[in-house]
């Protein structure tokens, strides 16, 4: 039997096609005569129409089911909306109005030479970004003096507020130059030159006092943020070395870091002795997640309401890295699990010179 989808003679192809084309007209003929008797026998008219609408119907139903289903289309994502490059909102910056109205000279037409009058409600409205001009200036101050009738008493109006009680320079002045070098990160020496542009001849070693000055008037600010941190149940604690700049024969003081959800302290000691660690933490009581040294250790036993939660990713970091993901990963969740207390803690930490013994050992031979 001949297979007309994969059959590739045209000839072998063009003789079924003539073939099937002779039984179609066959058929026509078969069904335009059937469809004339019933026409007689009905007396209407139309009957070969409808038999061939029928016909055409029942193939384009075959036509569909003899089809491969097709795949459900996916419903598309919508598109968010190109932004573009509009103008950025500025709610912090305040609106300043402008009004800009033509000079008296430009006021006259040029078609009639008579005087341009405003149009009521009309005006071409837009938004501009300005800078206002940074300048310095002296402030010459007097402070009034009051005396009472009878002598007894000499009373002196406040002043502004200074840095520095009796100084030269203001308290906004100071403020800036704090935040500048410590939120902008502008060195002093390059604040020097950019105040020489505007008029102001000062020096770094100033600049310097009155950063100096901020940091006693916030040092209550320091302490509050200290107190609140003690409050939270959890906290972190780290160390870093800082140089001494003037002598790199001496030791390097030890930055201790103490964080919290949401707060971060920072103060600088001699070292990170235990003894650093109880002034520190003291009367402090929670969880206090730090590495393991025997510092820690040492100063959490002299701390009665400190519970002493060790870093595992760091301690266990030093002689898992030859070994497995997985391995790594359950020695952090036997920490968290130490930590939150379903595991009870054991009673030697690891520490860093056992971590570096058992990196050499596990380590492979070439």
């Amino acid at each position: 039997m001949l297979d007309i989808v994969r059959e590739q003679d045209i000839e072998q192809l063009r003789k079924v096609a003539l073939l099937q084309k002779s039984q179609l007209e066959h058929l026509i003929g078969v069904l335009a005569r059937k469809c004339a008797e019933l026409e007689k026998l009905k007396g209407s008219g139309g009957e070969l129409q409808l038999a061939l609408k029928l016909l055409e119907e029942a193939q384009q139903e075959a036509a569909k089911l003899d089809a491969p289903p097709q795949p459900e289309a996916k419903p598309r994502k919508k598109r968010p909306a190109q932004r573009g490059h509009g103008p950025t909102d500025q709610p912090a910056l305040p609106r300043v109005p402008l009004v800009c109205e033509l000079d008296e000279a430009d006021r006259a037409c040029p078609q009639c030479g008579d005087r341009l009058e405003p149009l009521a409600g009309e005006a071409e409205r837009s938004e501009m970004i300005d800078v206002v001009e940074l300048k310095y200036q002296v402030v010459e101050v007097e402070r009034k003096k009051y005396v009472c009738g009878c002598g007894g008493t000499v009373e002196t109006a406040p002043g502004p507020a200074r840095a520095v009680e009796g100084g030269r320079y203001s308290l906004r002045f100071a403020i800036k130059v704090a935040f500048v070098k410590y939120v902008a990160h502008l060195p002093l020496e390059r604040q020097t030159r950019l105040m020489a542009h505007h008029g102001l001849n000062v020096t770094s070693q100033t600049l310097w006092d009155q950063c100096s000055a901020v940091t006693t008037l916030l040092e209550p600010t320091y302490d509050a943020i200290f107190t609140r941190l003690r409050a939270s149940p959890v906290i972190g604690v780290d160390q870093t070395g800082w140089p001494d700049l003037e002598d790199a024969s001496l030791p390097p003081w030890q930055m201790w870091c103490v964080t919290a959800p949401g707060i971060v302290y920072h103060r600088i000691c001699d070292d990170k002795s235990a003894r650093t660690f109880k002034s520190l933490l003291g009367d402090y009581e929670g969880w206090v997640v730090a590495d393991a040294l025997g510092t820690h250790q040492a100063g959490a036993r002299e701390c009665r309401g400190v519970r002493l939660a060790a870093c595992w990713c760091t301690c266990c970091d030093a002689f898992v890295k030859p070994s497995s993901i997985s391995q790594r990963l359950n020695s952090c969740s036997r920490g968290f699990r130490t930590f939150t207390g379903s595991t009870p803690a054991p009673k030697t930490w690891p520490i860093a010179g056992d971590c570096g013994r058992r990196s050499r050992a596990q380590r492979p031979r070439r």
